[in-house]
């Protein structure tokens, strides 16, 4: 096929060119998709602009989801499954998890690159610009390094770009109909639910080589029961935060910088630690699932609710 030969032609060059490019796409890759990026994303939201945090975290969880969904319907192997005369770049094996079709990462850099151009980009056109090639910079690195066809990266840009648009019509209604938020956090719960109910439901290859399973579809399903967490928790911190906490980034200071990257160390800890702690007691796609929400929860609600108190005490302090 000739996504199999694009991908050897790319192989080749890597090659070719040693260490020389390779580092570099791996780190433009990762760039979306790593903790570190979404901790930034969260800090952003806790003590820079929340109205653009949340915009973006909105973003961000949804398509992940959405993403997950055709990736666990699709179940399309990942390319050197397909073809053993590919070997991906070694540093990128231990980040390209779950199912190859659409593209996580993909996913990832068109949802955050693209709130920033969306959200900044008219005033800045050289910032709306630079977003759409990181976009494509990010999507190109996944072919490059062998873990992705074109196929992969294109549906990821377009299913990211169906959603950031649908969001930007919800977001416009939301100005015009505030009490509209309660009908989206159902829907967005609802949707987290259904995705996980469809990914235990549906039945996956079971392609066996030599005795061996192929690819596991329990290890497949992880990515999905995070995102869906992720969602299930969101929006109900996302309706707290919106009715009644309402916490300000107008008037920053350094209390509220030092809440927030205070607040990143937690954060950390669940994304990190309560998964392997609840694995034993509900298994580790629902660990995974639990630990999500809980972040989710406490990225959108329990921090601006701690937010909410230091500025209350601020501003009794004040004459």
């Amino acid at each position: 096929p000739m996504d199999i030969e694009y991908l050897l032609l790319l192989q080749r060059l890597r090659e070719a060119a040693g260490a020389l490019l390779t580092p570099l796409m791996q780190l433009v890759s990762d760039l979306a998709a790593s903790s570190v990026t979404i901790g930034a994303a969260a800090f952003v939201f806790w003590a820079v602009d929340r109205h653009f945090g949340g915009f973006l975290m909105l973003n961000y969880v949804g398509s992940s989801l959405l993403v997950q969904v055709a990736k666990l319907t699709a179940c399309v192997y990942r390319p050197w499954v397909r073809d053993a005369r590919l070997h991906p770049a070694a540093a990128a094996l231990e980040t390209a998890t779950g199912y190859s079709f659409p593209s996580g990462h993909t996913q990832s850099a068109a949802a955050i690159y693209g709130s920033v151009g969306l959200w900044y980009g008219r005033k800045r056109r050289w910032l709306a610009v630079l977003m759409v090639v990181m976009i494509l910079l990010t999507a190109f690195s996944r072919n490059y390094l062998g873990v992705h066809t074109p196929q992969d990266v294109l549906a990821g840009m377009a299913l990211t770009g169906a959603y950031l648009w649908l969001n930007g019509k919800v977001a416009a209604r939301l100005e015009r109909q505030p009490g509209f938020d309660l009908p989206v956090a159902a829907a967005g719960m609802a949707f987290a639910l259904a995705a996980v109910a469809w990914f235990s439901l549906k039945s996956y290859p079971m392609d066996y080589v030599d005795g061996a399973l192929l690819v596991d579809p329990l290890v497949m399903m992880e990515d999905g029961f995070m995102a869906a967490g992720m969602v299930f928790g969101f929006y109900p911190g996302w309706l707290i935060e919106r009715r009644w906490l309402r916490f300000s980034t107008s008037r920053r200071t350094a209390a509220q910088y030092a809440l927030a990257a205070a607040a990143l160390v937690p954060m950390l800890l669940i994304y990190k630690l309560l998964p392997r702690l609840l694995a034993a007691l509900t298994g580790p796609l629902w660990a995974e699932f639990l630990s999500c929400a809980l972040l989710a929860f406490y990225v959108m609600a329990l921090v601006p609710a701690l937010i909410c108190r230091l500025q209350r005490r601020q501003n009794r302090l004040q004459p």
